[in-house]
């Protein structure tokens, strides 16, 4: 090599992992979920009501997955996971209704879009003339965020039974719980953390908690829930630190892909999700029954 030339690049081994996301190479099938992992998140969906005293049943005779926890209203009283043949939907749905009031609770069923059978199942409900009561978009990563710059008086921290009450308070007053709940979320949460069937992350500012999630480990995937940032402190770019951290958290134990739930009107939140790679999955909706 002559005095006057460069030096040869650095070349990246054969083995490397890849600098961007596969997405951006115009490989999207690399990037988006199997069957089966919507099949989990969908169940591991389900399965987080149990962490608000749900139980979770395998109703046979129903054909469904059954939440239940009584007088807890359509958010803990559902069916979900529904797999029926077509020609036997409308009669499920009958066998449902009556089973649900039976029970004394309002007869609710939880939709998810490409997974629940049959797939005309929501064109089935409303003709029947139920309602639909909320639903939320499905978002995935398998890939890491870059963690925003921690200014020194931020701390991420993993919620311990001991810091599970300042948690609990956090999550109460960003989601408008009821107050009377706190002692019990409190007492749930440190209870998952201890025999970890959860983590939750808690970002301090100085010593005040400004934000927080949890993190819960499924086969193959993990998800994100309870993401949230105190009022007085939002937009400050707190809710993608933590988010961000977590995600890592989630990757860096072995699951492939990381997933949370968001109602599609808030803009802002789709555009923080967006901005950390998370990309739209299937979307879930829940359906009432009309009024006898």
């Amino acid at each position: 090599m002559s005095t006057g030339d460069s030096p040869p690049l650095p070349r990246r081994p054969a083995t490397a992992r890849p600098r961007s996301d596969a997405v951006e190479h115009g490989d999207a099938d690399a990037a988006a979920p199997t069957h089966e992992e919507l099949e989990t998140m969908e169940r591991k969906h389900i399965e987080l009501t149990t962490h608000a005293g749900a139980e979770v049943v395998d109703d046979e005779s129903l054909g469904v997955e059954m939440v239940r926890l009584h007088g807890r209203g359509p958010g803990l009283n559902y069916a979900a996971q529904i797999r029926w043949s077509s020609a036997d939907a409308d009669e499920r749905i009958q066998a449902l209704d009556r089973a649900m009031r039976e029970a004394g609770e309002w007869p609710v069923i939880s939709v998810a879009d490409g997974l629940t059978e049959p797939a005309d199942l929501v064109d089935r409900l409303e003709a029947l003339g139920w309602v639909r009561l909320s639903g939320e978009r499905m978002m995935t990563t398998r890939h890491a965020p870059v963690v925003p710059h921690l200014d020194p008086g931020l701390r991420v921290e993993a919620v311990t039974p001991a810091s599970a009450l300042d948690a609990a308070r956090l999550e109460v007053a960003n989601f408008d719980l009821s107050l009377e709940s706190v002692g019990e979320r409190a007492e749930r949460l440190a209870h998952a953390v201890q025999d970890g069937t959860i983590r939750a992350f808690l970002l301090r500012l100085v010593h005040e908690p400004v934000a927080s999630l949890r993190l819960t480990s499924g086969p193959g995937v993990a998800s994100l829930s309870a993401v949230g940032v105190a009022a007085r402190h939002r937009r400050r770019g707190y809710g993608q630190m933590i988010t961000a951290v977590a995600t890592r958290a989630g990757l860096a134990t072995g699951h492939k892909l990381v997933w949370l739930s968001v109602i599609e009107e808030n803009v802002g939140a789709v555009a923080l999700y967006r901005s950390l790679g998370f990309e739209p999955s299937f979307a879930w909706s829940r359906w009432a029954a009309p009024a006898d």
